[in-house]
């Protein structure tokens, strides 16, 4: 019989992997000792539990059914965009909720004189806000001449109205004129080289543009395709600017909407309410759709947290069913063909079991009919 023989080359995987080995054999004896330490713990407290089951009080609680879903936001968001290359002076924080007409940053020119602006800055932005209330004003003016030019009655007194009012626009407009003279003592030609960036609309001022302004959940290429979109937001805020940039955005209204991507494969009842869990903190949704193919759940979400306005996606756990009612532990349900579900308790010091009817369950309660609050129960 011919005896064939085999050699491991060095330079070869096995001959590497022995080699290996042969460096940390000293090591491999008290690894393989660990493990089995580990395996026979397991064991032994396994059947500790099965032998001397533990004794738990029936109570009123709450099972919550739920699952982890890929979530992406779609929100009201007006774009800030720069209207010349310049530097930003903020004035509100991240975050912060304005309201309309509340000054958000100056913006001033690459052009501006830096001998000017520390002296005159602060006269600008006091002047650029006297301007913006009297164009409200004559604004609001306006409207009133209007109204009173369609009015029939009265003649006499709706005379005397418009004649006071169209002095007072007047007025204001004579002021408006002499604050923008009093900007040009400060630098001339201010207006083009100065803004006061005020917001338009009342909401939540935010500097983390990540591309996802102004999403719509009908566009034509789907849902699915705003899923697999990359929304990197600026992390770190930069005071220069160039023009027609976008370097903020404010959030406006009180809701959003939350599109809830489920796994695949996963089959549910889409709910009329739910629970969001973001990073400990659980968040309340109302239902409004979902898509065709049940995979893409909509909800309406109010509350505008930092926590869901940080990001554009994040994973959250979706709580869609909760059920409230007589609790037991998981472990202290038993099943037989012939019996059904049943549970372990004593009566009169003896141990007896006892039928049960199952409400709801998850992985660590079940809710129950057939037992009173405060039954003993052995459970695993």
């Amino acid at each position: 019989m011919d005896l064939k023989r085999y050699v491991l080359k060095p330079d070869s995987f096995l001959g590497q992997l022995v080699g290996w080995l042969r460096s940390f054999k000293f090591l491999l004896l008290p690894a393989i000792l660990l493990l089995l330490f580990l395996i026979l713990s397991q064991l032994f407290f396994t059947a500790i539990r099965y032998l001397f089951p533990q004794m738990r009080v029936v109570d009123w609680g709450t099972v919550e059914q739920g699952q982890w879903v890929q979530t992406l936001a779609i929100r009201d968001e007006t774009i800030l965009k720069a209207p010349f290359d310049g530097e930003i002076i903020l004035l509100v924080d991240e975050g912060t909720r304005v309201p309309a007409g509340e000054p958000l940053a100056e913006m001033i020119s690459s052009d501006f004189p830096r001998e000017l602006k520390k002296d005159g800055v602060l006269a600008l932005r006091t002047i650029a806000l006297r301007l913006y209330n009297i164009d409200q004003e004559i604004t609001q003016l306006e409207k009133d001449i209007q109204y009173l030019q369609n009015q029939t009655r009265e003649p006499e007194a709706i005379k005397g109205q418009l004649q006071k009012l169209t002095e007072n626009k007047s007025q204001l407009i004579s002021n408006y004129d002499n604050l923008i003279k009093t900007g040009d003592s400060y630098l001339p030609g201010w207006m083009e080289n100065y803004q006061l960036v005020l917001s338009e609309k009342p909401g939540i001022f935010s500097m983390k543009i990540d591309g996802g302004e102004g999403l719509d959940i009908l566009e034509r290429d789907g849902i699915e395709d705003l899923f697999t979109r990359k929304y990197a937001a600026n992390e770190r805020f930069t005071t220069k600017v160039k023009q027609k940039k976008a370097w903020a955005k404010i959030i406006s209204g009180h809701a959003q909407t939350l599109v809830c991507k489920l796994p695949e494969g996963i089959e549910l009842e889409a709910p009329q309410e739910a629970t969001l869990l973001v990073g400990g903190e659980k968040f309340p949704l109302l239902f409004l759709a979902t898509d065709y193919t049940n995979n893409y759940w909509f909800f309406e979400e109010n509350s505008l947290a930092p926590k869901l306005i940080d990001k554009r996606t994040f994973q959250a756990y979706l709580i869609y069913k909760r059920s409230t009612g007589v609790r037991i532990p998981r472990s202290a349900l038993s099943y037989q063909e012939q019996t059904g579900w049943t549970v372990t308790s004593t009566i009169k010091g003896e141990k007896c079991r006892i039928n049960v009817e199952i409400i709801d369950t998850n992985d660590q309660w079940a809710i129950i009919k057939g037992l009173p609050i405060g039954t003993a129960v052995f459970c695993r």
